[in-house]
């Protein structure tokens, strides 16, 4: 009986541990960083955390950093998973232009006829999400008419 205290606190330090994930744009990045040290998730993250970045941000985003530390899986393994605190960092995009704007290369340009079959609207636009993930890169679909 005196061992379960130990065991239960041993337990909660050894299934706790540290996890990050990085997103980027691809876009230049400013000095305007916004940092959220407890922003609230539920449900072991089921249920995201959101963080509202539209007014220090107004061009966008160029990363985002999600991170779960020591404290925030202890707070998890303390609230069985239904809190799951996280530390988000957003770094803003600096001010320039879009890449959208920027000109798409022919292999990445695709041709749908107006009138095309679906077999062949669906092999179209599964080319162009190849594509575009292969090159990280937007693609285009033009539909022509006949």
């Amino acid at each position: 009986m005196r061992y379960i205290l130990p065991v239960l606190l041993a337990s909660c330090l050894m299934l706790t541990g540290c996890y990050q994930a990085r997103m980027t744009t691809g876009k230049d990045a400013s000095n305007t960083v916004v940092e959220e040290k407890w922003a609230p998730s539920f449900l072991y993250g089921i249920v995201p955390a959101r963080v509202d970045v539209s007014d220090e941000c107004p061009n966008g985003i160029a990363s985002a950093e999600r991170k779960f530390r020591f404290p925030n899986m202890l707070v998890n393994a303390l609230t069985l998973g239904i809190y799951l605190p996280q530390s988000i960092t957003v770094t803003c995009a600096a001010e320039g232009p879009m890449s959208a704007s920027t000109p798409i290369p022919d292999r990445m340009t695709f041709t749908l006829s107006e009138n095309a079959s679906r077999a062949t609207v669906r092999d179209i636009f599964d080319s162009a999400a190849l594509q575009s993930s292969l090159h990280r890169a937007p693609a285009q679909i033009r539909v022509s008419r006949n």
